[in-house]
């Protein structure tokens, strides 16, 4: 293949064809990271019940339209106990936040506005009918939807799940991840590397990238330049629902990475994005496992997963909205015209008293890994581009999502 698409254009054939994974019930202490697979409804009005939202006295406004007002204490009603006495002419029932609001009154004077004596209280404030009362189904009637289809489950998500009675949750599967790096100029972390060598640091941050969003990748190690064992390493990455490969996808003879896919039958269905880094990246299938070529150079890598996988994997998740977060905010700073291609420029966010700012950090190019230390994301930079202090410009957070 040769032609270059751009990036919106990848992205609508991953979201197409990243399908679905496989649907199940999971427990709801699992369910963190994962989409609802289904709408998500309430089993009953919330509240349930009248509910006290401060500590107080419940009583009838009337009662108190001149302050000081004193009336009798009826009882107590802590919370997860109901009333037993409904409250009548001149009187009140002490209350706890969360506690139902026994019949008879029509509002909850807060604790700090009276004097409380023993069998009796003082009122200190006047009240408006309903004050300080959440009545039942005023956050939600039964039957309506507390959490849509495809929002991604944290933990509010799980909060709310829990409150209507989701002890299962149905959700899309996480995709089972394999990471292959690949080239004998890579070692380990904890090897000395030869003058020629690097550390392998694109696997590891892809690990950690994949945790970051709640999933877990498996690392198969680094394909060396030769052409039966690269095959083989493939291939054990092929038995997973997502492959992930870096370096050795373009043109140079020792590049086996490509020559394994086609060997094994993966159809590849781009292999050129115009975007700025990580123009060599490539994305096929084989069978229900989706395969990325991501480059080799480590800003690239990160780029691209960010901007490509995780628009496959949420898709195949069940998300709503599987395109990476976007944000719109102005600029601090400057950066000339960078070319013929899309650039996404490594960048922290700072506030200030009119909101938050995106800085580009400074940055040497798709090697240059050291800038992406504190880039809370991305600054997109269009093609010929220049950009000026304080312009609006599109902002991909690396965090959430």
């Amino acid at each position: 293949m040769a032609k270059m698409i751009s990036v919106d254009e990848a992205q609508a054939i991953l979201i197409k064809e990243a399908g679905r994974g496989e649907r199940a019930e999971i427990e709801l202490s699992e369910a963190h990271a994962h989409y609802l697979a289904e709408d998500a409804r309430a089993d009953r009005d919330f509240p349930p019940f009248d509910r006290a939202m401060v500590d107080g006295f419940a009583l009838r406004t009337k009662d108190i339209a001149q302050v000081p007002a004193d009336l009798a204490v009826i009882e107590d009603v802590p919370a997860g106990r109901a009333p037993q006495q409904a409250v009548g002419p001149g009187q009140a029932t002490r209350i706890m936040t969360g506690a139902p609001v026994p019949q008879g009154a029509d509002a909850v004077v807060m604790i700090e506005h009276t004097k409380p004596g023993g069998a009796r209280v003082t009122v200190e404030r006047s009240l408006e009918a309903e004050a300080n009362i959440a009545r039942r189904g005023s956050d939600r009637r039964q039957g309506a939807t507390v959490i849509a289809a495809g929002m991604r489950i944290g933990p509010a998500e799980t909060g709310v799940l829990a409150s209507v009675g989701y002890a299962k949750v149905p959700v899309f599967r996480k995709p089972h991840i394999a990471i292959l790096g690949s080239g004998d100029e890579l070692v380990e972390p904890g090897a000395q590397p030869k003058p020629w060598q690097i550390r392998n640091s694109n696997s590891y941050q892809l690990l950690a990238q994949a945790a970051s969003h709640g999933l877990s990748a498996e690392y198969l190690g680094v394909a060396p330049d030769e052409a039966q064992r690269t095959r083989r390493m493939v291939e054990e990455g092929l038995a997973c629902d997502v492959l992930i490969t870096t370096g050795g996808v373009s043109v140079g003879d020792k590049d086996f990475i490509g020559a394994a896919f086609a060997d094994l039958g993966v159809e590849i269905l781009f292999d050129k994005i115009a975007v700025k880094p990580g123009k060599p990246t490539a994305f096929g299938r084989r069978g229900g496992t989706l395969v990325f070529g991501l480059p080799g150079n480590p800003v690239a890598a990160l780029t691209c997963f960010h901007l490509f996988v995780m628009t496959a994997v949420r898709a195949r998740m069940g998300a709503a909205e599987p395109l990476p977060a976007r944000w719109r905010v102005p600029l601090k700073g400057s950066r000339r015209a960078a070319g013929d291609r899309p650039t996404f420029v490594p960048a922290r966010l700072e506030a200030s008293e009119t909101g938050l700012h995106a800085v580009p950090n400074e940055w040497h190019g798709s090697g240059d890994l050291c800038a992406t230390v504190q880039a809370a994301g991305f600054v997109r930079q269009g093609a010929w581009q220049a950009l000026a202090d304080g312009d609006a410009v599109d902002f991909f957070p690396l965090t959430g999502a």
